[in-house]
């Protein structure tokens, strides 16, 4: 018997900073190279990797699928041939959701919540994720290809103390960045922290992570955030953390009040097919961030970002950023992976 019912048939607020450094830093670079060069070419970056499940998975998970080379190595994936979604392309976008985004929520922080906490994790350890990423290039009077599968690996502090890595081997340009030491509690920024022992300290509450996540996203009109949003996004960067059960579970119940949309069919980087909760980014009209989640287990697996609409070289249903989680475990030191 599942853990859950059967689900119905048919992404800057606070919290991005060190996640994100690495997709700054390409852009950085992507910049400087710009600058030398015509057409102008920009590289979409994925939302984040996040959480982690189990072993590596590569592009030939994706069975069934039509796939074209692209000129400079990308990966040009449409729609799969029997017409279902493919971890590049999502049919018919737009029109392929449903309600019930909040009874989704709840059954999942159902699941969460009967797991039981990691005990005797040290504060010197590191936590260890994997996942699986590609993020589209727009090359102006091209069409958009998603740059090929490949690892992110992430070495977080427990405690926050302790400088981390960030590794992309394949990554265009390849990335192995240190992850700096986390704010001292009580210091600007820390509240954004995703290091363990952080995440422990947030509410277990739903109403009480509501109110934290919504204090945590700026106040409404200022620079015309939309605080909705914001706290959507925020609540998306926590999950990239090792969550305790409880906080995972009073942080799924608490988005449940945000409205958003179910995407039946949605599949994340690893070709698992899963459903969605999903968000159009207020802040970008053609854009869907979604959450995709294991339809049996209610197991997180990974996020996308869909297009709505065709422009500037992308097709509406195209896949622009995505991650799967393939693997998490606590490690004793920076560069250790799981046995």
């Amino acid at each position: 018997m599942n853990d859950i019912p059967p689900l119905p048939e048919r992404d800057l607020p606070p919290g991005r900073h060190r996640l994100l450094k690495e997709h700054l830093m390409r852009e950085i670079r992507q910049t400087e190279a710009e600058a030398a060069r015509e057409p102008r070419r920009r590289w979409l970056r994925p939302a984040v990797a996040g959480p982690a499940l189990a072993g590596a998975l590569a592009l030939a998970v994706v069975a069934g699928i039509a796939v074209a080379g692209s000129g400079d190595g990308g990966t040009r994936t449409e729609v799969a041939r029997d017409g279902t979604a493919t971890y590049a392309f999502a049919p018919r976008a737009g029109a392929d959701t449903t309600g019930g985004a909040a009874r989704v929520l709840a059954r999942v922080a159902t699941v969460a919540e009967k797991k039981k906490a990691d005990a005797g994790i040290r504060d010197d350890q590191f936590v260890y994720t994997k996942s699986l990423v590609s993020y589209a290039t727009v090359t102006d009077g091209k069409p958009t290809v998603l740059a090929p599968l490949h690892d992110l690996e992430d070495w977080t502090s427990v405690d926050g103390t302790r400088k981390g890595r960030m590794l992309e081997p394949r990554g265009n340009p390849p990335l192995g960045l240190p992850n700096d030491p986390d704010p001292a509690p009580g210091k600007p920024g820390y509240d954004q922290s995703v290091n363990y022992r952080h995440l422990q300290t947030l509410p277990t509450d739903p109403d009480a992570m509501r109110t934290w996540l919504y204090g945590h996203t700026g106040h409404e009109g200022e620079g015309g955030r939309d605080r909705d949003q914001d706290a959507f996004v925020l609540a998306g960067d926590l999950l990239h953390g090792m969550m305790p059960p409880k906080v995972s579970a009073a942080l799924y119940r608490a988005v449940a009040e945000i409205p958003g949309v179910v995407v039946p069919d949605a599949v994340d980087a690893a070709g698992r097919h899963g459903v969605a909760v999903a968000r159009v980014d207020s802040y970008n009209a053609g854009e869907r961030s979604e959450w995709i989640f294991d339809e049996k287990t209610g197991e997180y697996l990974g996020t996308r970002t869909v297009a709505l609409e065709s422009s500037h070289g992308v097709k509406a249903g195209q896949v622009t950023r995505t991650s799967a989680v393939i693997e998490r475990a606590v490690v004793d030191k920076v560069g250790q992976r799981p046995s």
